[in-house]
């Protein structure tokens, strides 16, 4: 018995010592777990799954690519990612064609005239309201605009009323002591938090 059990830790301890070093000539053993296995979804690819559960009009390339301008807008602006997908699928569904019943277009619903604003703030060339149906400028716009109001209100609940119903019409309902539209703000909350 004693020499089966001397046998076994002398096996078992070379078993560990050859299994912790390697010859010169031996490479470190590689996994074969990618990183999005081990870490999860990169912030991209999990922009990208939300694009993908909705009908989007746009191919697999655009949709990486709008991703990355998401992500980095997020960054760049320090807004929160979850909340920016909620405005998009809120706005359009994820339908870069999308155009409303008053005239906003593409992912984040811009209006033409505030498309054009925009683009000045931003340095952007601007021809027409169609460059709005550019899904990677639709979000920067979209993205910078809510930055902008953000900055003005300090406030994510205003903020969110103004990129709806329009600044002017927010200033004017907080000037004569109207309550805070509620139901799109309500809406961006609750689709955000289904997002996750």
């Amino acid at each position: 018995m004693h020499h089966l059990f001397k046998f076994l830790t002398t096996s078992v301890l070379a078993c560990a010592l050859s299994c912790s070093f390697f010859g010169p000539d031996q490479p470190a053993l590689a996994t074969s777990y990618s990183e999005t296995e081990i870490y999860g979804p990169s912030t991209v690819e999990a922009v990208e799954v939300h694009f993908h559960r909705y009908h989007t009009n746009l191919s697999n390339r655009e949709i990486r690519r709008v991703a990355e301008v998401l992500v980095e807008q997020c960054e760049i602006l320090d807004l929160d990612r979850d909340t920016m997908l909620a405005v998009i699928r809120v706005e359009s569904g994820f339908n870069n064609f999308a155009i409303s019943r008053v005239g906003a277009l593409g992912l984040m619903q811009i209006m033409p005239f505030t498309g054009e604003m925009l683009a000045k703030d931003l340095g952007i060339p601007w021809s027409d309201k169609k460059q709005l149906f550019d899904p990677e400028l639709n979000v920067r716009m979209g993205t910078a605009y809510l930055r902008q109001l953000h900055d003005k209100y300090e406030n994510w609940d205003k903020a969110l009323a103004a990129y709806n119903w329009g600044p002017a019409r927010i200033d004017w309902k907080l000037a004569n002591g109207r309550g805070l539209p509620r139901q799109y703000v309500d809406r961006i909350y609750a689709s955000s938090f289904a997002l996750n």
